[in-house]
């Protein structure tokens, strides 16, 4: 990122009123008031002690933790881990009353034909663009706190709660994805084809469909247990019930739809009594997709058919029991592709994420209604039938009986494609810091080096390192 800054010298007139300027770089961390802070940085410490300073600015974000720097807040409070960019500040801050310096921020209005602060703007630019920039040391802006957070030598300048609680998060889906049940994940291998992204399919997750007469807030808890049961594989299929409930469901038990086939969730997905509404269903969320596309082509002013040709030539809208990306997108593991196409017509990435994740609940909420409300009723019927009542169903498994040693079928091949995943040698809490990526898109690398430097810039002792693993 690039920053600069311009000293002007009052009433001398249009031409002469440059006094000097300094332009130059800083890494990691990449946001635009972390660049309009290192630009207050560099201007303060090259200021003489005991002066009077204006400092104009666009960024509103700047004008109030300059604010807060005239009261101490980042030394004398727990508000320096929690801000952005806390180590810069509590240095601007410590220069402000090391220097006894008068700092009066004023706002101008951003890229509204102010000439000097385009032309300020325009050195920042050029300076991001230069190899010739001179880098602000990370030294020199983090030696006014005796503790510094320290990533594989990349400094923590973020909220540390929020650092630890993505790590063990990545932590925690990492192990999920080892899980058996996830292995197909790994025979998507075919990069133009399938690749799933995990922050739109986390985001689709944890959305919220929008309540009106078709979808109720009664509806939303049901609606959000079968969506996660579907991702986690958790479903109550009568393959699932044989491990777990063997006292009531013998191993002989087949679907009670079709009577014909083992139940497992390619089958319920599968099965002739369902097959043809299934289609219809998945018919619908890529035509949904299409008219999405075809207004965001409209908005663009670009024809979208090669767009729409390239979604409606995937693997994942035919279903069949060796198609492991239909799998893949029935389970909730959305691909890439479906945010890239958007994003080529210029949509915004945050906007695509929504109107995908609103277009895949629906689909979860029509398979819901459509195919598995149905497959339990002809469920429900069976067990009438078999006098296996709600409270046998819920009351625990007798204890005296033996483990069962059954295994369920499974109507998928097994995964013959097992590779490594594709970003295992990325880190991913490193790609953040330094260039502002997601966690999510990263499922590997991130068990790196963590550590707490204790750098006492009072005394001349040597720092302390502490590792946390």
């Amino acid at each position: 990122m690039g920053w600069s800054w311009v000293q002007i010298i009052p009433d001398a007139g249009y031409l002469n009123s440059v006094a000097t300027y300094a332009h130059g770089t800083i890494r990691n961390w990449p946001s635009s008031t972390r660049a309009e802070a290192a630009a207050i940085y560099a201007t303060l410490s090259v200021t003489l002690a005991d002066s009077t300073v204006t400092i104009y600015t666009d960024s509103q974000a700047a004008i109030d933790s300059l604010t807060l720097c005239a009261s101490s807040s980042y030394t004398n409070s727990r508000l320096f881990y929690k801000t952005t960019n806390f180590e810069l500040w509590a240095s601007i801050e410590h220069l402000v009353h090391t220097k006894s310096l008068a700092v009066s921020p004023v706002k101008v209005k951003g890229h509204d034909g102010n000439y000097w602060n385009e032309f300020a703007d325009s050195l920042a630019n050029s300076a991001h663009h230069s190899d010739m920039a001179p880098l602000l040391p990370v030294d020199a802006y983090t030696s006014s706190h005796p503790v510094r957070l320290v990533y594989d030598n990349v400094v923590c300048e973020s909220n540390p709660r929020r650092l630890f609680k993505l790590h063990f998060q990545t932590t925690f889906l990492k192990d999920l994805l080892s899980l058996k049940r996830f292995q197909f994940v790994y025979c998507l291998y075919d990069k133009d084809d399938y690749v799933v992204d995990w922050e739109l399919t986390w985001f689709t997750l944890n959305f919220s469909p929008a309540h009106d007469a078709s979808f109720q807030a009664s509806h939303a808890a049901r609606h959000y247990t079968f969506k996660f049961k579907l991702f986690l594989d958790d479903l109550p299929l009568l393959e699932k019930l044989k491990v777990t409930r063997s006292n009531l469901y013998i191993d002989l038990l087949t679907c009670r739809s079709c009577r014909d086939r083992m139940e497992d969730l390619m089958h319920l997905i599968l099965c002739f009594k369902r097959r043809s509404v299934m289609h219809q269903i998945l018919q619908s969320y890529q035509n949904h997709l299409f008219s999405k596309l075809c207004e965001a082509g409209d908005l663009a002013d670009q024809d979208p058919t090669p767009l729409l040709r390239k979604l409606s030539s995937l693997s994942c809208w035919t279903i069949s029991s060796s198609n492991w990306s239909s799998y893949a997108l029935i389970w909730g593991c959305l691909l890439t592709m479906f945010i890239d196409l958007f994003v080529e017509l210029s949509i915004p990435r945050p906007s695509t994420m929504k109107v995908v994740a609103a277009i895949h609940n629906n689909f979860i909420q029509k398979l819901r209604k459509c195919i598995w409300n149905l497959r339990t009723y002809d469920k429900s019927k069976w067990e009438d039938v078999m006098n296996i009542t709600l409270k046998l169903k819920t009351t625990p498994r007798p204890s005296n009986l033996p483990a069962t040693s059954y295994v369920p079928y499974s109507s998928l091949p097994p995964p013959t494609h097992l590779v490594t995943s594709r970003d295992s040698e990325a880190d991913w809490i490193r790609n953040s810091m330094i260039q502002g990526l997601p966690w999510y898109k990263h499922l590997s690398g991130f068990m790196g080096r963590l550590t707490v430097l204790l750098n006492n810039s009072y005394s001349n002792s040597s720092s302390r390192t502490s590792s946390l693993t």
